[in-house]
C-alpha cells in the first residue's frame, strides 16, 4: 500500500511544498538574521566571560561569607542524608515498607529501572494520605518534610515536580487558601532554584553548569519585558501592579525551561519527566472519560447557542476543555513515540493503553484547536522518524472519530456551517483581529502594556476598552509592540529549532523519539496559538517549555560515562 501512497499525485505534491518551503526558509532573510546572531553570540564579550566564568573559580568562594555558606550547607546535606537514611530504615522494617518494597520488586522485574519512579509514586500517595487524614497545617508540614528530604539526596528529582505541574496547581486552586493559591508556583519557582543552588553549593568543584543554545535568546527577551514593563510604568502613576502581573503571566512560566534544564542531570532523569508528564495526562483522561459518563454540567458559552450538543465537554481538574486538550495534545505524542522506541512488549502495553485513554479523552474534550494540534503533531513525527504509515492511521482515526462519536461529528459539522463563519466575523475572533491589529499599528513601537489588552489578565481584572482577541501572537504585539513581539518570536523560534537539531545529536533510540515527539507537539501547539491564547493557561505554557527543556536537554547538554552531567545525582 505505501508504494501506492508514495506514488501519488497528493504525496509527490505534499514532498514538492515541503521542499519548497525548506529552501525557501535556508535562502532567506529571516534565516541569515538568525545565523547572524548566533554567530554574534559566539563571538561577544558576553560568551567569553560566560565560558570563562565556567571554567575558571571565581573570587568570592575564597570569601568568608562564601565559606561559612559553604560549611553550613554541607552540615545541612550531612543532616539530610541522616534523616534520609533514618527514614529509609524505618520504612524499609515496617510494614508499608515491606509492601511497597514487594510493588518495587514486581516493577524491576516487568518495568525495567523504573523502581525511582515508583519510590516517587509512593511518596505522593502517602502525602496524599496524610493530607487526607490529618489538619491542613500537620498535613503540609509532613509533605513538606518528605518532599524535601526525597528531593535533597536527587535534586534532579525537583525537576519531577514540574512534570506534574496540572496536579499541583488543581491542589493549590481548591485549598481553599487564596494566598497559597495566588503565589504557590512562585513558592514552586522558588523552591526549585533553592534546591538547584543548595546542591551547587554543595558540590562547587563538581557541579557542571547546563548552558544551551536557547538560553540566550530567552534572556533577551527576558530583558525586553522587563524594560517594556519600566516604560509602562512611567505611563501610569507609580507603580503599575495589573502591568506587572502581566509581566509575570508572560515571562514567569518560561523559567521552567531553565529550571528544568538545569535540574536535569542524567538522560534517564530526562525520560522519567516525559514519563510523568504521560501518568499526569493518564489521570486526567481518566477523571475526563468519568465526566463524560457523568454527564456533568458543562457552562452553556462553551458551545454556540445554535451548535447542535451532542453531550458534554470535559475537563478534568483543569477546570477548561481547551487547556485539558492542549495538555493531551502535547503529551500524546510522547507516549507514541515510546510505543515506537522501547523494547520490552510490557512497556509497549502499558503506553499503548495510555494513548489510547488520551486519545479517548482528547476528543471528548469538542477541543477543535488540540485535534488540529495534535494531527500536526503526529504528522511531524511521522515524517521525522520515516513512520509514514501514522499518517494514513491518523487519517483512518480521525474518519472513524467522527462518523462513531456525536460529539466530533457535530463540533466538525458546525465549523463547516456558513453560519459559523458568518457569526465569526460578526462578532467572533475574525471581527476581533482588525481591531487588534489596529491598536498595534497605533502602539508599534512599546505596546500598549503587559496586562492592558486581548488576554486573561485584562479579562480578569476587567481592563476598560480591552476585548478579548482569540490569537496570542496579535495580544502579544499588542502589549508588547514590535521590540516585544520580535524577541519572543526569536525565543519561540530558538526553542522549537534547536529541539528539533537535538534529535540528529542524539543515538538512543527512546531519545530520539522523544525529541522527534517532542518537536511536533511543541509545533502543533504554536499553531493552535494562531486561534486561541493557549498561553494564558499556565498548565500549558509550562508543559511547551518543559519539553522544550527535555529536548534540548537530550541533545545539546553534554554528558559523562553513562548520559549522567556529573557523579552529583548518584551520591
Amino acid at each position: 500500500m505505501w508504494k501506492y501512497v508514495s506514488n501519488s499525485l497528493l504525496f509527490r505534491f505534499l514532498i514538492f511544498i515541503s521542499e519548497l518551503v525548506s529552501n525557501a526558509y535556508r535562502n532567506s532573510f529571516l534565516n541569515k538574521c538568525i545565523s547572524t546572531l548566533s554567530n554574534w553570540n559566539k563571538y561577544s564579550v558576553f560568551y567569553r566571560a560566560k565560558q570563562n566564568y565556567i571554567k575558571a573559580t571565581p573570587k568570592y568562594s575564597f570569601s568568608i561569607t562564601y565559606r561559612i555558606l559553604a560549611f553550613l550547607g554541607k552540615k545541612l546535606d550531612n543532616l539530610a542524608a541522616l534523616i534520609n537514611s533514618a527514614y529509609a530504615r524505618a520504612f524499609k522494617n515496617s510494614i508499608l515498607g515491606k509492601v511497597c518494597t514487594g510493588f518495587v520488586q514486581l516493577g524491576k522485574k516487568y518495568l525495567g529501572k523504573w523502581d525511582k519512579l515508583v519510590y516517587f509514586i509512593i511518596l505522593a500517595v502517602i502525602c496524599s494520605l496524610s493530607a487526607l487524614v490529618l489538619p491542613k497545617l500537620a498535613a503540609a508540614g509532613i509533605i513538606g518534610i518528605l518532599c524535601t528530604i526525597f528531593i535533597l539526596r536527587n535534586f534532579e528529582r525537583a525537576a519531577y515536580l514540574v512534570a506534574i505541574y496540572p496536579v499541583l496547581y488543581f491542589i493549590a486552586i481548591n485549598s481553599n487558601n487564596g494566598t497559597l493559591a495566588s503565589v504557590w508556583d512562585e513558592l514552586l519557582i522558588i523552591f526549585c532554584i533553592g534546591i538547584w543552588f543548595f546542591r551547587w553549593l554543595v558540590d562547587r568543584k563538581d557541579f557542571n553548569f547546563a548552558w544551551t543554545p536557547v538560553d540566550f535568546s530567552l534572556l533577551i527577551f527576558f530583558v525586553v519585558c522587563i524594560a517594556l514593563f519600566i516604560i509602562g510604568s512611567f505611563n501610569t502613576i507609580g507603580f503599575n501592579s495589573l502591568g506587572f502581573d502581566g509581566l509575570r503571566a508572560v515571562i514567569e512560566y518560561m523559567l521552567f525551561f531553565f529550571i528544568v534544564v538545569k535540574l536535569l542531570r542524567s538522560d534517564d532523569g530526562a525520560k522519567n519527566v516525559v514519563k510523568l508528564m504521560i501518568a499526569t495526562c493518564v489521570i486526567m483522561s481518566l477523571h475526563g472519560i468519568y465526566q463524560y459518563i457523568a454527564k456533568v454540567d458543562t457552562p452553556s458559552y462553551w458551545t454556540d447557542k445554535v451548535e447542535v450538543s451532542s453531550g458534554p465537554r470535559v475537563y478534568s481538574f483543569v477546570g477548561s476543555p481547551n487547556v485539558l486538550g492542549c495538555l493531551l495534545a502535547m503529551v500524546i505524542p510522547l507516549a507514541i513515540s515510546l510505543i515506537f522506541s522501547e523494547k520490552e512488549l510490557v512497556k509497549k502495553l502499558i503506553y499503548t493503553i495510555a494513548t489510547g485513554l488520551m486519545g479517548i479523552c482528547i476528543l471528548l474534550t469538542g477541543s477543535r484547536s488540540s485535534w488540529i494540534a495534535l494531527g500536526c503533531a503526529l504528522i511531524i513525527y511521522a515524517f521525522l522518524s520515516k513512520k509514514y504509515y501514522l499518517i494514513i492511521a491518523l487519517f483512518v482515526a480521525a474518519i472513524l472519530a467522527y462518523t462513531m462519536v456525536p460529539s466530533v461529528k457535530s463540533r466538525i459539522d458546525y465549523m463547516l456551517d456558513p453560519a459559523y463563519i458568518v457569526s465569526s466575523f460578526k462578532g467572533g475572533r475574525f471581527a476581533r483581529w482588525p481591531k487588534a491589529l489596529e491598536l498595534f499599528s497605533e502602539n508599534l513601537l512599546f505596546g500598549v502594556g503587559f496586562g492592558q489588552f486581548g488576554g486573561a489578565v485584562a479579562t480578569n481584572n476587567k481592563v476598560k476598552g480591552a476585548f478579548y482577541v482569540d490569537n496570542y501572537y496579535l495580544k502579544a504585539a499588542v502589549e508588547m509592540g514590535i521590540f516585544g513581539l520580535i524577541t519572543f518570536l526569536t525565543s519561540l523560534y530558538n526553542g522549537v529549532v534547536w529541539s528539533l537539531r537535538a534529535s540528529f545529536k542524539v543515538e538512543d533510540k527512546v531519545s530520539k523519539g522523544i525529541i522527534q515527539s517532542g518537536f511536533g507537539a511543541l509545533v502543533g501547539i504554536l499553531i493552535t496559538n494562531i486561534v486561541l491564547n493557549n498561553f494564558d493557561a499556565p498548565s500549558v505554557v509550562t508543559y511547551f517549555w518543559t519539553i522544550a527543556a527535555v529536548c534540548v536537554f537530550l541533545g545539546y547538554v553534554k554528558k559523562g560515562p553513562n548520559n549522567v552531567l556529573t557523579n552529583i545525582a548518584n551520591r
